[in-house]
């Protein structure tokens, strides 16, 4: 790891690739694309703490699953940034996060709070090739005590196991243009695994495996368009899985090669959708959906604004812009692929790790001696907001957008079938606005300000009346106001 990786990862995500797939071809979409609902990334959560949140947060506002960070051994790296958790060092179940004991703790709990979990599966490589580092030191040491050496991990691997690319003066990937390059070659030095072979292949399905049988029910693969599709898809056949999966191809030129085994990653969304919240008409965004190509589609396709590489690299919105909430609530109401939402720390340089203390242990969030939300962790899966929509789109799925209504290249609303309505405002002054919402007359909540606070038609903000179809409703400057049928007033 002699470059700073997210730096690379936008290198990957902007190379134009010689050989891509035909997008004219019909490709075979997989079960384990088939998932539905709101997924929530709390990067470098312990479980403990996302326990607690399934039970106490995420379950009641209808969040699907969560994505916690891998599980696996790591490398313990010094000053502890956030990426030596994407440096497996074993398969053993003990992080910085907690205990095998933890995690199984976590995923029962949440499972009966009806959240998945989503685990970041690192397969691809292992950790740093040549350990040296000019800047961090690298302690050949992982968070389970397990001690390494270059391309040597007692009882998992030896060099033998591990591409040996011969492409480059280094074997690190060079052009990422060339196919052979990027699948065989180290990615920022990670020692690349030879996933053809079949004890590779075995060793990362019994991994997979395990994970499968504490009840782990998704995995979002890392670094993806770095192995072949075919390795990909046999090691997930070998384990057996049988939930859902997400593969990270930070080019969607080259999704539809990997769509066999799953659904992919959207990053091309969240840097249109960024740009268009920040320069385009809002009217243009909905109505063009620039951020659909032929290389992608909404049936297999994971929609996210930012995530913990990206937010670092700029290209996209992320907690630190003042237009990030409406490019969330925007990803919530246009109802393409499955939404993802970021759940941040607050970092002031990209290397920096989550809140720790003087020991290196990962703060709590919750409980009497949780930091709670607000200073060192953002928490944007809590803002009012982001619960409201992800009712919304619970209410939506599967409608089509409808009634759009423009107010100026600042101001859109429009309808989700007849089952909800969303307007959005940039601009700095409140919006009259008057729209036929195909919704039933009543009153109902403003899920903008909040999702409802019972079952009984309690509203956590304002509540917006359609009378004969019709809406009436200021939306604030900056803001949004949205209603769905599921959430009607009292």
């Amino acid at each position: 790891m002699k470059r700073f990786l997210p730096l690379l990862l936008l290198v990957a995500a902007c190379a134009q690739p010689e050989s891509v797939p035909d997008a004219s071809e019909p490709v075979a979409v997989s079960d384990w694309s088939q998932g539905e609902g709101v997924v929530v990334h709390l990067f470098e959560w312990r479980w403990d703490d996302i326990a607690d949140e399934c039970e106490d947060v995420l379950g009641p506002a209808g969040y699907s699953a969560v994505q916690v960070s891998p599980p696996s051994e790591n490398h313990v790296v010094g000053t502890r940034p956030w990426w030596e958790r994407y440096q497996p060092v074993s398969y053993q179940l003990e992080t910085r996060s907690g205990s095998r004991e933890d995690f199984a703790d976590m995923v029962r709990r949440c499972d009966d709070a009806g959240v998945d979990i989503m685990v970041d599966a690192v397969i691809n490589h292992t950790t740093d090739g040549d350990l040296e580092h000019p800047s961090m030191e690298f302690t050949a040491r992982g968070t389970a005590g397990t001690e390494f050496s270059s391309y040597n991990f007692p009882g998992l691997y030896t060099p033998e196991d591990f591409h040996d690319c011969g492409l480059t003066d280094n074997n690190d990937i060079h052009d990422f243009n060339d196919r052979e390059q990027v699948e065989n070659c180290e990615l920022v030095d990670l020692a690349d695994l030879d996933t053809a072979s079949p004890k590779v292949r075995s060793t990362l399905a019994a991994y997979l495996a395990d994970l499968q049988a504490l009840g782990v029910k998704a995995l979002r693969v890392d670094a993806a368009r770095h192995m072949a599709a075919e390795d990909l898809l046999a090691i997930i056949e070998e384990a057996e899985w049988e939930g859902y999966v997400v593969q990270e191809v930070t080019e969607s030129a080259h999704a539809r090669r990997y769509v066999p085994s799953g659904a992919v990653t959207d990053f091309d969304f969240g840097f249109a959708l960024s740009r268009g919240i920040r320069d385009l008409s809002l009217s243009d965004i909905v109505r063009d959906r620039f951020w659909e190509t032929d290389n992608m589609d909404s049936e297999w396709a994971l929609s996210f604004v930012d995530n913990h590489d990206t937010q670092r690299h700029g290209g996209v919105l992320s907690y630190k812009d003042d237009r990030y909430p409406l490019a969330v609530g925007m990803l919530l109401a246009v109802g393409y692929g499955r939404p993802r939402v970021m759940s941040s720390y607050r970092f002031d340089f990209g290397d920096q790790g989550p809140p720790a203390d003087a020991d290196e242990n990962i703060l709590r969030v919750n409980g009497d001696d949780g930091i709670g939300c607000g200073d060192e962790r953002v928490c944007e899966h809590r803002w009012p907001m982001v619960l409201g929509m992800v009712g919304f789109e619970a209410a939506t799925r599967g409608q089509d957008v409808m009634r759009l209504q423009e107010g100026g290249a600042d101001r859109v609303a429009f309808t989700r079938g007849d089952r909800g309505w969303v307007a959005f405002n940039r601009s700095a002054e409140p919006w009259e606005v008057v729209h036929q919402t195909g919704l039933p007359g009543t009153r109902y909540c403003d899920v903008a300000q909040g999702p409802p606070t019972d079952t009984d038609g309690g509203c956590a903000g304002g509540s917006v009346r359609v009378d004969a179809g019709m809406v009436s409703a200021t939306v604030p400057p900056g803001g949004l106001v949205a209603i769905h049928v599921n959430a009607q007033a009292n």
